[in-house]
């Protein structure tokens, strides 16, 4: 049994309620294909809250949430932040979001001064960054949440991280994650070597750039066992060390592939291998520092 007496603040969770009005959660419906998804049966869940979520963890050691965006379609994301801080305020959890943008975009800027008026926003995510991802075009944003304190989650093929190195290098005071540590669509050893080294070239080459290790069991490993991945966990964590990873679930997505105490529990005993500082980084701290877990909004 894993030991839960150390804190663990999952990086990456989703809540739902496809009874507010204002918000659609098309992903949910059964034949949804977009962003690499594809909701083959469904989900029949009508919402997915705080509770439900604490009745799974129950026993887990969770400590923290970081609430990610999911509503599909949305043309103001401002609307999603403004319910999960409803849902906050009602549940006490999320402690902090992170809402969604399109860093190409002319009016994100102004997106991200809307986003800052709700005091548990820490960071953006950019689900168009997968397939377009320049710097240039993407600079006025960046500017943006450099003065507002706002991180910026990207995700891209591994073969294609020269331009989140980009970002990072361009403006090194907005901390740029790395969602669902970029992790190919393959685990064969082939596509573990690829992604590591280029893992390892990234974190190299960057300081301001951390990893959130997530949908690791996920449906790309739908039959996961806490050996298969064993690699992909301390090889991300060997690239950027421990100080600059942190994990999520993916849940309710990846509950798919199994319950929340066996992927925490299959986390802990993944990182069992480190020390006491370096796992309660990977576990807690580096979610805590990077989204400010209990801090006021720097906006």
């Amino acid at each position: 049994m894993a030991v839960t007496d150390e804190p663990f603040v999952d990086a990456h969770v989703h809540f739902w309620d496809r009874s507010v009005e204002d918000l659609e959660w098309a992903w949910l419906d059964s034949g949804f294909s977009a962003y690499r998804f594809d909701s083959g049966d469904g989900y029949a869940n009508t919402r997915y809250l705080p509770p439900d979520l604490i009745a799974e963890a129950d026993g887990t050691g969770l400590a923290g949430v970081v609430g990610v965006h999911c509503a599909e379609p949305i043309p103001d994301p401002e609307v999603e932040t403004a319910w999960l801080e409803q849902v906050a305020d009602r549940h006490g959890l999320p402690d902090v979001t992170v809402g969604r943008c399109e860093l190409a975009r002319p009016e994100t800027p102004a997106l991200l001064q809307c986003h800052c008026r709700h005091q548990r926003f820490r960071g953006v995510r950019d689900l168009t960054a997968y397939d377009s991802l320049d710097a240039g075009r993407a600079a006025a944003a960046m500017d943006a949440a450099a003065e507002l304190g706002v991180s910026v989650e990207v995700r891209r093929s591994h073969d294609e991280l020269r331009a989140v190195a980009d970002l990072a290098r361009r403006w090194p005071g907005v901390t740029v994650v790395l969602s669902h540590a970029c992790l190919p669509p393959s685990r064969d050893a082939e596509s573990l070597a690829a992604w590591s080294a280029a893992l390892d070239e990234l974190a190299s080459r960057t300081g301001a750039v951390v990893c959130k290790i997530s949908a690791v069991a996920g449906r790309a490993d739908p039959d996961w066992t806490t050996e298969s991945i064993r690699p992909w966990i301390l090889a991300a964590v060997e690239a950027f060390s421990p100080d600059r990873c942190m994990l999520g679930s993916n849940w309710p997505v990846d509950r798919c592939y199994g319950s929340y105490r066996k992927l925490i529990d299959a986390y802990r005993e993944v990182l069992s291998v480190l020390d006491l500082a370096e796992r309660r980084a990977v576990l807690a701290g580096t979610a805590h520092r990077v989204y400010r877990i209990g801090d006021q909004p720097a906006a």
